[in-house]
């Protein structure tokens, strides 16, 4: 059974998304970030920069959430979830993939910081308008 370490409301949940469409069983491993558990020894041994998402599979530990979705998808092919290695449609899948990560998701995880995560004496509100016009100009 699959084990995924991660924490609500975080990029685990592309991973939980995932493994609910697939129907497979897995394990749902709570890592309370707020309160250090991702800086555990035993969970650095995990993810060594102890953030999450994370997997074990029989063994086999993969983190990114990108690489664990697109490792699931080729794991269990029927599903059609993730096109075929190999193929055009796997290069548009990879691309779209990377322009979301590099090009989307920064300046939505900068507004995140700057609205909820970071502590509100390092939040720079100003920020917030510069990061929705670089989301605008992706």
């Amino acid at each position: 059974m699959i084990k995924l370490y991660g924490y609500p409301r975080s990029r685990s949940t592309r991973v939980v998304w995932m493994l609910e469409e697939l129907g497979t069983d897995y394990e749902f491993i709570k890592i309370e970030l707020l309160e250090g558990a991702g800086q555990a020894e035993d969970y650095l041994k995990i993810h060594a920069d102890g953030k999450v998402p994370a997997i074990d599979d029989d063994g086999f530990v993969l983190t990114e959430s990108a690489a664990i979705v697109t490792y699931l998808g080729d794991k269990y092919p029927a599903s059609k979830l993730v096109p075929e290695p190999k193929t055009q449609q796997r290069a548009r899948y990879d691309e779209w993939c990377f322009f979301v990560l590099s090009e989307l998701e920064q300046p939505l995880w900068t507004v995140g910081k700057h609205t909820f995560v970071f502590p509100e004496e390092k939040r720079v509100p100003g920020i917030l308008e510069v990061a929705h016009w670089e989301f605008l100009k992706a």
